[in-house]
């Protein structure tokens, strides 16, 4: 777990690489940043920095976000990086769970309908 910690925040470099010698890429901020929050260690990343990085990506005209900056948005970019922000708690965002990607909210009324599910097979 230790050699998992440390690899997963040696990503950072202004965001975050999903592998060494690798670009920064906006959508690694949730899937590197998730790892983090799961493992425990999400407080040691540089929040500032990651999200300069990932601002830096956002098209000035449409307000998506690409994969690398002076690049074209797209969905999945623009989605990862919503939800890297959400992990970092930028004010506006809905918190996202770190291991189901989804809203903190939404996991919470997942759990409440299981519980209805389970009284009514009683």
């Amino acid at each position: 777990m230790d050699g998992l910690r440390r690899w997963a925040i040696f990503r950072q470099v202004s965001g975050f690489q999903g592998r060494p010698n690798k670009p920064v890429d906006t959508c690694y901020s949730f899937w590197i940043g998730a790892t983090l929050k799961l493992l425990g260690v999400f407080d040691l990343i540089d929040l500032k920095v990651n999200r300069r990085y990932i601002l830096s990506t956002q098209d000035p005209i449409t307000g998506g976000f690409s994969k690398w900056v002076d690049t074209r948005a797209d969905p999945l970019h623009t989605y990862f990086g919503l939800c890297g922000l959400s992990l970092m708690k930028e004010k506006g965002l809905l918190e996202v769970h770190p291991a189901l990607n989804i809203s903190q909210r939404a996991h919470k009324r997942l759990k409440d309908l299981q519980k209805t599910w389970s009284m009514d097979v009683s």
